[in-house]
């Protein structure tokens, strides 16, 4: 079990830095713990954290308890979001606190045990919030009557938060990784409430691309990430600037795949992303910041060219065809309402 503190109030920030890792025994006790899985940290979920924090908000408390979310790890799949990631999302949807919980020390625990022994005796908390379908236990033993029925043996308040839908749908995580996997990044981004991110460290490259007018920031996949499909996607990126300034999000056109036109490896899978009118040399160089790009639409699938001055063209011919799906990125397009902020992409 690792514990993460976040800027949301609820701790000392002279004792808790913010992202500081803490031991499970220092959160508080009387907590708002949100439980799931949270793969994605999609508009489904969201509505667990809206719950959790009307139920922190309740009159009849003298003092306002945190938001803890507690969230499996390791389940060994193709995930939406990493863990990194869902910190970034759990601190912007309002928790105080992210505890992440291997799925290998708990999976033969009964929901019983798991009840008491996780959840009352390690974390001690007032409420707990979770969605219609969540199971717990050896085998998902255990669902929603299960911890509504235990929690008021225990005196705990239980909120189970029905689905959300879309077009007559639940929202899933399941359903979002099918989008993903069939490059239809624009329907999973609605789904979500923001883009598919990539969070990783930026990797050194050959440095073709500053040779043809198009240098690239280059990262590879996360373990575990789910990945699109190889090819072309308007994107933004999450730029810092080196005089330590403002975070900003930069228009960007990136492109994941093995580079067939100057590379014979198929096997090595890059995203390499331009971005649209920045001077990416200095900072981005000399160190190897982590960098978040958010990917939009799927613009075209990755080819070989005959030559780098085909590349060349077919770059500047992305970068056109990447401005409309980056103003609705931006919420820039009137016609394309979305349901995020730049703000919200910021992290």
């Amino acid at each position: 079990m690792r514990c993460y503190t976040f800027q949301n109030g609820a701790f000392d920030p002279d004792r808790y830095a913010p992202g500081r890792e803490i031991p499970p025994e220092e959160l508080p006790a009387g907590s708002v713990l949100i439980l799931g899985g949270f793969d994605g940290v999609h508009r489904g979920h969201r509505a667990l954290f809206d719950a959790a924090l009307s139920a922190a908000r309740c009159p009849d408390s003298p003092t306002t308890p945190p938001v803890v979310c507690w969230s499996l790890s390791g389940l060994h799949r193709a995930c939406l979001t990493t863990e990194d990631e869902k910190r970034f999302f759990f601190r912007l949807y309002g928790a105080s606190a992210a505890v992440f919980e291997d799925f290998g020390t708990i999976r033969s625990l009964s929901g019983e045990a798991f009840f008491r022994e996780i959840l009352v005796k390690r974390l001690r908390p007032s409420t707990l919030v979770c969605g219609f379908n969540f199971t717990f236990g050896c085998g998902a033993s255990c669902g929603p009557d299960d911890l509504v029925r235990f929690s008021e043996e225990a005196g705990i308040r239980a909120v189970v938060c029905p689905p959300v839908t879309d077009g007559g749908e639940v929202i899933s995580s399941t359903r979002i990784r099918a989008l993903i996997a069939d490059g239809q990044t624009e329907e999973a981004a609605r789904l979500m409430g923001h883009p598919y991110p990539v969070s990783a460290d930026v990797c050194p490259g050959r440095r073709i691309g500053r040779t043809i007018g198009r240098p690239t920031l280059n990262q590879r996949l996360p373990d575990g990430k789910l990945a699109p499909p190889r090819g072309v996607y308007a994107s933004l990126t999450l730029l810092t600037p080196e005089n330590g300034g403002s975070l900003c999000l930069a228009p960007s056109v990136s492109n994941l795949g093995s580079r067939p036109t100057v590379n014979e490896d198929g096997d090595d899978v890059t995203l390499e992303t331009h971005v649209l009118g920045a001077d990416l040399s200095g900072s981005f160089r000399a160190r190897r910041p982590h960098l978040v790009v958010w990917l939009g639409e799927f613009l075209r699938p990755e080819r070989k060219f005959d030559s780098l001055d085909e590349l060349k063209a077919a770059i500047a011919a992305d970068t056109e065809a990447a401005r409309l799906p980056i103003s609705r990125l931006l919420g820039l397009d009137p016609a394309c309402a979305v349901p995020w902020t730049a703000d919200d992409l910021l992290l």
